[in-house]
């Protein structure tokens, strides 16, 4: 099914032919199949031009492309697509008869490191030491350092490193390897030119285990050198300074932040570690941060299973001890910030908590994540955008950041967008629940009712139930009429709560679509209560317009501080506030 008009906005957005050919495909219902028997390609013809690495016939797409997509009325549309056409041949030519000039900032990305030891366990040591060599590295601010998720996406590949460098749009890669015998280390590695694929240096160290601090800091200022950044002094002493503790304590961290990156399945083990980590050394700031994270995420809408009061009161413990310990660890800083704003919803106070840990770690993805939530929130698109794409500049391939972009559209209701995005994060990660979810809820917006059902299903399947994919489909069915299929779902979720923790607000949706207005106010009074996160986006979400007219509403929205209870108690907040 496609939809009747495009946007300008969405048109305007459309940077590349094989991205709006890709666009216009979906949205006539086609499969590259269909349409290479239309145009008389072949499937792999078709797949290269939509990944730009075929370039288009203007001709061809001007007699066979355009009927095919039924763009035969669409001018404006039939235009931008010859238009980019055109580009496309055209930035072709450029590019052969130019020579590229170098960039004016170093950028890097930091690959996992092989493990040639002996034993396998020695995995989460070979990561962890990558891991902390990019973190060091984050701390340059003459360096664009591509954060963890999508760096170690290539762990286990061996692709050439132009196409890494391609993929991650960086112009220089690290690689490494690491034999660990008892307490010896030898350690390779070795800085790649990514346009070339040339070496520019390589170095191997021996060393003791006992050495390993020093060893990350030698490494660290090697690389910086070999890239030719200036470092502050101010940089060197962040660097040079960290306090990392007892060594059997660190390699517990280690084998924490190994589980932490496999959340939210290894949460648990992560939880065990960082725990082993402080009981071993109570002054292990890095541990503390990491337990903070853990629980952050037990306790948010995304992943929690556990109720937020308990999650993030241990969060929050754990994040102020470590500040304590380490006033300039911009991971704490970002844990609290986002606790405040999904528990505390103290929206000052939140916002200064973002702003301090983008001040410490210009580099660290998570903080733009979380501070693009939070933006979200209080209806500030536009800077919502400029940070999702920050985030999305420095995290180029991590699931959670690319479908957020779908999330930011969606709160903003520009479900073309939203749309749009999701199709490219499938693309990206085809076995994961959050773009059927994704999907289902913008579909549901567009009125594609049919294919909302099929898609909420899916979420549904993949993700083992989550509640918030099951909720929606309750509110989906009870909003087009289908009540006893909605209130069979209501029933599972109440009855689901009785032996789990389940958001309140996930009922409250299922009984704002049934037309069930004041359970639907019970519910959310009861999600205050619990402080659940879902109620961050109470003035933004569109599934409960039909509550925003209810006098209930307003005195909701000035609970949360998301609207002032009058002039005198007005909640300041930073401009420009920009309205979706």
């Amino acid at each position: 099914m496609r939809s009747d008009s495009i946007s300008q906005q969405v048109l305007d957005g459309m940077s590349s032919f094989g991205q709006m050919l890709r666009y216009l495909r979906r949205r006539a219902g086609l499969s590259q199949t269909d349409l290479s028997i239309a145009v008389g390609y072949s499937d792999a013809q078709i797949s290269r031009l939509e990944k730009n690495l075929r370039l288009p016939d203007t001709a061809t797409v001007q007699a066979r492309f355009i009927p095919a997509l039924r763009l035969q009325r669409e001018t404006v549309v039939c235009e931008r697509l010859l238009e980019l056409a055109t580009i496309a041949r055209r930035q072709k030519v450029d590019a052969d008869a130019q020579i590229t000039e170098p960039s004016t900032r170093a950028s890097i990305a930091v690959l996992p490191f092989w493990n040639l030891s002996a034993d396998p366990d020695n995995e989460y040591f070979c990561d962890g030491l990558a891991e902390e060599l990019l973190s060091a590295l984050t701390k340059v601010r003459q360096l664009f350092v591509v954060a963890r998720s999508s760096a170690f996406a290539f762990k286990g590949m061996n692709l050439d490193a132009r196409e890494i460098g391609r993929r991650l749009n960086v112009d220089t890669i690290l690689e490494g390897t690491v034999q660990r015998a008892h307490d010896r280390l030898r350690i390779s590695v070795r800085l790649v030119d990514t346009s070339k694929g040339f070496q520019l240096w390589a170095q191997r160290f021996d060393r003791d285990m006992t050495d390993l601090f020093a060893l990350q800091d030698e490494l660290a200022l090697s690389i910086i050198g070999q890239l030719k950044v200036d470092l502050l002094e101010t940089e060197k002493l962040a660097l040079l300074g960290r306090d990392r503790g007892d060594l059997e304590a660190y390699n517990l961290y280690l084998k924490g932040r190994f589980y932490w990156a496999q959340r939210p399945q290894g949460i648990p083990k992560a939880v065990e570690y960082f725990e082993q980590a402080i009981a071993k050394d109570p002054g292990s700031a890095l541990a503390r941060a990491g337990l903070a994270d853990c629980y952050v995420t037990l306790g948010s809408w995304e992943n929690g299973t556990m109720p937020p009061v308990q999650a993030m009161a241990r969060a929050k413990a754990a994040a102020t001890e470590a500040l304590k310990l380490n006033a300039s660890l911009a991971d704490a800083h970002a844990t609290l910030a986002y606790r405040t704003t999904h528990h505390d919803w103290d929206w000052a106070l939140a916002e200064t908590q973002y702003r301090r840990a983008i001040e410490l770690n210009p580099n660290y993805a998570i903080t733009h994540h979380w501070y693009s939530h939070y933006l979200t929130a209080l209806g500030r698109t536009e800077e919502s955008l400029a940070a999702s794409k920050r985030c999305l500049e420095l995290d180029p391939l991590d699931l959670v950041i690319n479908v957020h972009m779908a999330w930011h559209h969606h709160f903003a209701r520009q479900y073309d967008e939203a749309v749009e995005q999701i199709w490219k994060t499938s693309e990206l990660h085809p076995n994961s629940f959050w773009p059927p979810w994704f999907f289902g809820i913008a579909y549901q917006q567009q009125g594609r009712i049919g294919e909302a059902v099929t898609e909420f299903r899916k979420a549904i399947a993949m993700s083992g139930s989550v509640t918030f994919a099951v909720a929606g489909l309750g509110h989906l069915y009870g909003s087009v009429g289908q009540g006893g299929e909605a209130r069979t779902i209501f029933e599972e979720l109440r009855i689901r709560a009785q032996r789990t923790y389940v958001p309140a607000y996930d009922l409250a949706l299922v009984c704002t679509g049934l037309g069930w207005t004041d359970q639907a106010f019970e519910w959310l009074d009861r999600g205050h209560e619990e402080r659940c996160g879902w109620l961050t986006y109470l003035k933004v979400d569109p599934r409960l317009d039909s509550l925003r007219a209810d006098a209930r509403f307003g005195q909701m929205l000035r609970r949360l501080g998301l609207e002032p209870a009058d002039d005198a108690t007005r909640v300041p907040a930073p401009s420009p506030r920009v309205s979706p």
